[in-house]
């Protein structure tokens, strides 16, 4: 709107929040076909068809369906194999006691080189080597490939992520449509070099990209291609934008409900190149607090850990500063409910109860309470995913993690007579 895209000074636009979801999304790991492939375009269908010398009727249409979509299709025994990697769901997903219960009616396989709680639902776990006992590319927040050579052996019989899946799908004896493996790579590289093929001409095109260039040149940014294989620093200097309807990633959705778009109504907007703006209007909150749950609850980070803690906890320098969870609560509410600084609490919402010490002050506000999120050990009952909603934005299909409603009562303590 104010014609700053792609100038110096206007930052990246391609931001997420962990690392690898950048390239998560780049390459179709999210569910997603790779190469920002339209799965509701024909032709793209078709395209990757013949990228993988596959049956075009085989290739699944429509958009990917989100992890609240698939806790409800584990509910309903609708998936019966559940395979977990590198990911703490347990702690992580709002209203964890349906998550839990969900989850523990597939077969479920968790993929990750430490013990967590979401292994303790696992019927298998498979510990992969870690970063720095493997090779690959990344890629990071402004289009940056990285090349990562492997520091350290992994421990005896270990395996990277990359050779489990390719040993996996060996395995299940996939096949293309001549009946020669559908993975028919055996290393990162050679992985890559599919890769490249597979993101031509799109806008992640990374054709221009070698291992030896990657190397020496300590990084490049995606499109790079055969023509222009030094990178691209700013996207859209040119006003151009993905967005014509035979080239586009999706026909987007009802910024309300959240259904597709079809074709013809994208085709409506005659976007052509141009960038859309999609006008909203705010909702309300899903859930606000009343008689029962008087309290809003806020969730969130903090400095000290990272995600589900699954290695910030086994840094003792960073444990120790932030060694358990707390609700932060303003000491006029504090007051009123007769807590005092560092007592143990119980925090109710209409999903579930945790207990944990009250941290009171006035950096919040009253009425709102706080709860980091990082928590979630099973034995300490202080996950502030006990409390949250499941309930998902239309659009981005994102869980509503931030608010919900919750009160906080003193734990009575027993004493015993002498």
């Amino acid at each position: 709107m104010r014609g700053l895209i792609g100038k110096p000074g206007s930052g990246p636009l391609h931001m997420a929040g962990q690392p690898s979801s950048s390239s998560n999304r780049t390459v179709g790991g999210v569910g997603t076909y790779p190469g920002n492939r339209n799965p509701e375009n024909p032709d793209h269908l078709r395209d990757i068809a013949k990228l993988w010398n596959v049956e075009e009727s085989s290739l699944a249409v429509g958009p990917e369906k989100g992890i609240i979509k698939q806790m409800e299709l584990m509910e309903n025994e609708q998936i019966g194999f559940f395979w977990n990697i590198h990911t703490n769901p347990l702690v992580s997903l709002p209203n964890l006691p349906r998550v839990k219960k969900a989850m523990e009616k597939p077969f479920v396989v968790v993929q990750d080189p430490f013990l967590t709680e979401t292994t303790e639902v696992a019927d298998v776990v498979l510990p992969p080597a870690m970063w720095g006992e493997k090779e690959g590319t990344m890629e990071n927040a402004d289009r940056t490939i990285n090349l990562l050579r492997k520091a350290v052996e992994p421990p005896a019989g270990v395996k990277t992520d990359f050779e489990i899946l390719v040993e996996f799908s060996k395995r299940l004896g996939l096949k293309d449509k001549d009946g020669n493996p559908l993975v028919n790579y055996s290393s990162p590289e050679e992985a890559f070099e599919e890769w490249k093929n597979i993101s031509e001409g799109r806008p992640s095109d990374m054709t221009g990209m070698t291992y030896d260039r990657l190397e020496k040149e300590n990084g490049i940014r995606w499109p790079s291609t055969r023509e222009n294989p030094k990178g691209k620093v700013r996207l859209y200097e040119d006003g151009w934008f993905p967005t014509k309807a035979d080239y586009c990633q999706s026909y987007g959705k009802d910024i309300v409900t959240g259904r597709p778009k079809t074709e013809k109504e994208y085709k409506t907007i005659k976007a052509e190149g141009r960038a859309i703006f999609h006008p909203t209007r705010h909702l309300g909150a899903a859930e606000k607090p009343g008689e029962d749950f008087p309290l809003w609850l806020n969730t969130g980070r903090l400095l000290w850990q990272w995600h589900t803690r699954t290695k910030t906890a086994r840094a003792p320098e960073l444990h120790d500063k932030a060694p358990k969870a707390y609700v932060e609560i303003h000491e006029d509410d504090a007051k009123t409910l007769s807590i005092e600084h560092g007592e143990t609490v119980k925090v109710i919402s209409p999903r579930g109860s945790i207990e944990i010490p009250a941290k009171v002050g006035t950096e919040m506000k009253k009425g709102e309470v706080f709860v980091p999120f990082h928590y979630g050990e099973w034995e300490e009952n202080q996950a502030a995913n006990q409390l949250t909603m499941d309930i998902m934005d239309a659009v981005s299909h994102q869980p509503i993690l931030k608010h919900s409603s919750c009160r906080i009562e003193k734990i009575a303590v027993e004493h015993q007579s002498q």
